[in-house]
C-alpha cells in the first residue's frame, strides 16, 4: 500500500510540474502576446506602443513618437515616413510560421507613403488619402460581390515592425472581427525586443 501510494504521488506531482512548465511556455516573451484592437471608428486612428504595451492617447501623430502602430479599420500605419517622425519601418517576411522569426532584420524596411483609406461609411463612401503603410495594410483584403455577402481574407503574413525609437517588434494580424462579429477589431499577435536587440 505505502509503494502504490508514494507511485500516486510521485505521478501526481509529475503531472502538476508538466502543466506548469506548459503554462510557462505559453506565457514566455518568445511564445507572444495576443491584443485585441478597436480601430473601428471610420474617422478616427488607434495608435499602439510596444514600450507600454497598450493602446495610446495620441493628439498629434506627426509630431509623436510615442506610438509604434496604429489601425484604421484594417488600414496601418507605423510611426516613419510620411506617417510620423520616428525611426520605424515595416517588413514583410511572408507567409512563414510566426515561431521561425527568431531576428529581424537589418535593414531595407518599409517607410510609410499614403494610402486610400475609408472615411466615411456613407452613400456614396467617402474615400481619402492619408499617410500609411503599403506593405501592413494588405494584411487583408476583402472581396466583394452583387449576389453574396463580402468576404475577408487574410494574408497570414507575419511582419517585423521597426518601432518609432528603432526597437523591433513581430506581428501577425489573425482577426478584423471580435467575438460579437463586429468588424474593425484587429487581434495581433507580437513580441517585442525591448532591448533593441534584433533577437527575438
Amino acid at each position: 500500500m505505502i509503494k502504490k501510494t508514494t507511485l500516486f504521488t510521485a505521478f501526481a506531482l509529475a503531472a502538476v510540474t508538466f502543466l506548469i512548465s506548459c503554462e510557462k511556455d505559453e506565457t514566455s516573451p518568445k511564445s507572444g502576446k495576443v491584443i485585441e484592437i478597436n480601430a473601428s471608428a471610420y474617422n478616427a486612428w488607434t495608435y499602439f506602443s510596444f514600450d507600454e504595451d497598450t493602446v495610446v492617447n495620441i493628439t498629434n501623430y506627426t509630431t509623436s513618437t510615442d506610438w509604434d502602430i496604429a489601425f484604421h479599420r484594417s488600414d496601418v500605419r507605423v510611426n516613419c515616413g510620411q506617417a510620423g517622425p520616428g525611426q520605424g519601418g515595416s517588413y514583410n517576411m511572408g507567409k512563414i510560421n510566426f515561431n521561425s522569426v527568431t531576428e529581424a532584420p537589418a535593414d531595407r524596411y518599409s517607410l510609410n507613403t499614403t494610402i486610400n483609406i475609408l472615411e466615411s461609411y456613407t452613400m456614396p463612401p467617402v474615400y481619402v488619402t492619408a499617410p500609411g503603410d503599403t506593405l501592413v495594410s494588405k494584411w487583408m483584403t476583402i472581396t466583394t460581390s452583387n449576389t453574396a455577402p463580402p468576404t475577408y481574407n487574410y494574408s497570414d503574413n507575419i511582419y517585423v515592425i521597426r518601432t518609432a525609437k528603432g526597437k523591433y517588434a513581430k506581428i501577425w494580424l489573425t482577426n478584423y472581427f471580435n467575438k460579437q462579429s463586429q468588424s474593425g477589431h484587429i487581434t495581433m499577435k507580437y513580441v517585442y525586443q525591448a532591448s533593441g536587440s534584433r533577437q527575438f
